[in-house]
């Protein structure tokens, strides 16, 4: 083989190798977010307990009790405090939990067609809590059972790149032995390794950046898709609670691969 085609070809193996990093970054890290049942869930219930999001359950909650189980005169303070405690416990966190699980279910079928965040028989944990101040109240709420605080459609052209996404996450292995194959033919085959080289640290600069700007679009895109304030509050943390990570990993692959570039341009 002559060198022009070697070079020729060591470039388009290069193209290729980067592709490869750019797919493989989304597939490990869905991997570690989405993959796991546990891992899911645990974040499920990290967003549950979030600043903005556990704020807008209590009030959700607390504007329901009194609704349902209160008046006027009802110490809304003491009640709202009470939610806050229940939503803080390890039952409604297991519950949580559950509901999170079947939920990573559907969306590694496909099948998830909306994002419902509810609380199981909140009524008995928050009763729990205020029956020695006020049994009568307590005897109330107690009878409040699922408050579903929120419940949204998933577009199902969303619920179908989810699906891909956690697909891509069970093969990472193999997409990044593949990947490394890619780059270590590049540079076998290539007449001009430290070129080559440079290339390739480019390549992966670039997939580090288009990693980023995916995030960052699809965060914008995502959360503007809810039409109410609690709705976006929600979809704003649940994207930063498995997607967060996602922005950090595309620029570490960015940052990685101008030091290779750098580095191979100026040894050489």
């Amino acid at each position: 083989m002559s060198r022009a085609s070697r070079r020729v070809l060591a470039a388009l193996v290069s193209v290729l190798a980067t592709v490869a990093i750019f797919i493989t970054l989304l597939a490990v890290y869905a991997n570690h977010v989405l993959v796991s049942p546990s891992t899911f869930s645990d974040r499920a219930v990290s967003v549950l307990h979030a600043r903005d999001v556990e704020s807008l359950i209590v009030q959700t909650v607390t504007d329901r009790v009194v609704a349902d189980a209160g008046d006027e005169t009802s110490p809304r303070e003491a009640i709202q405090a009470a939610v806050l405690q229940a939503v803080s416990s390890k039952p409604v966190d297991r519950e949580f939990e559950v509901a999170a699980e079947s939920l990573h279910g559907e969306l590694v079928s496909g099948t998830a067609n909306e994002l419902t965040l509810t609380l199981p028989n909140i009524g008995s944990a928050i009763a729990s809590n205020i029956e020695s101040d006020n049994p009568e109240l307590a005897q109330q709420v107690s009878g409040i059972g699922t408050i579903t605080v929120l419940d949204v459609r998933i577009p199902p052209s969303s619920a179908n790149d989810i699906h891909d996404l956690v697909s891509a996450g069970q093969d990472s292995s193999e997409l990044l032995i593949g990947t490394v194959a890619l780059v270590l033919l590049a540079l076998m085959i290539s007449p001009t390794r430290r070129r080559t080289l440079v290339g390739l640290g480019l390549g992966a600069t670039g997939s580090g950046l288009l990693v980023v700007a995916i995030y960052l679009a699809g965060r914008a895109i995502i959360v503007n898709e809810f039409s109410t304030p609690d709705a976006r509050t929600a979809a704003h943390a649940l994207w930063s609670a498995y997607l967060g990570g996602l922005e950090t990993s595309g620029f570490v692959a960015a940052g990685a691969g101008a030091v290779i570039a750098c580095a191979a341009k100026c040894l050489g």
